[in-house]
């Protein structure tokens, strides 16, 4: 009698502890499965752009080059397993020819997704990016006019939208890709993009 109380405590006593440690990993299964990530990155970009042009005995789309954009821009991500990126990101974006021209200043609003193709015998992970939002746009005279710093009285409201691909190092994140934006009724771009990035 007293080796079967014996036997049955010791089994009580190793599934406490079997189950114990099996509490400990999903708690940090769970930890690793969702997290959070901040992601700095600086871009440039350029393209072609459509607009409206209206004149005394002409009406046309015309297409032009687009002026050469630089942007900073900050994303704040919830992180699935390491390898969805869900976030929330916003950003500023100048965009000219030369600070002596006509001059655009738009900040912009959007969600990202993100995904990276992991791999532990990686050391260099390939990713996915895809951003749907909005801008809105003010426009400077340029060092020409008498004013040169003026901001326009109206804001141009537009869609921001990018698809890039790339890579990641660590925190170090490179891509490329098509950034798509329209300013107002009568004028859209399709610009090619590059972006370097830091997450953290």
């Amino acid at each position: 009698m007293k080796i079967l109380f014996l036997i049955v405590t010791v089994l009580f006593v190793q599934n406490v502890l079997a189950q114990e440690k099996l509490d400990t990993n999903a708690v940090e299964n769970c930890k690793n499965a969702i997290s959070y990530k901040l992601i700095l990155e600086y871009g440039t970009s350029f393209g072609i752009e459509r607009y409206y042009y209206k004149g005394e005995n002409i009406e046309e789309m015309r297409t032009a080059f687009s002026d050469f954009a630089l942007f900073p821009i900050v994303i704040n991500n919830i992180c699935f397993n390491d390898r969805y990126l869900l976030g929330i990101g916003g950003g500023l974006e100048y965009r000219g020819f030369m600070i002596v021209f006509p001059m655009e200043l738009s900040g912009m609003c959007f969600l990202n997704f993100r995904y990276y193709f992991s791999n532990p015998k990686r050391t260099v992970t390939p990713m996915l990016n895809i951003a749907v939002g909005g801008r809105m746009a003010k426009e400077f005279d340029g060092l020409f006019a008498d004013n040169p710093w003026r901001l326009s009285e109206e804001t141009m409201y537009g869609v921001y939208s990018t698809f890039g691909a790339g890579f990641k190092f660590k925190r170090f994140s490179l891509q490329s890709g098509i950034l798509f934006w329209t300013k107002g009724d009568n004028l859209y771009g399709i610009d090619a993009m590059i972006k370097i990035g830091l997450t953290f």
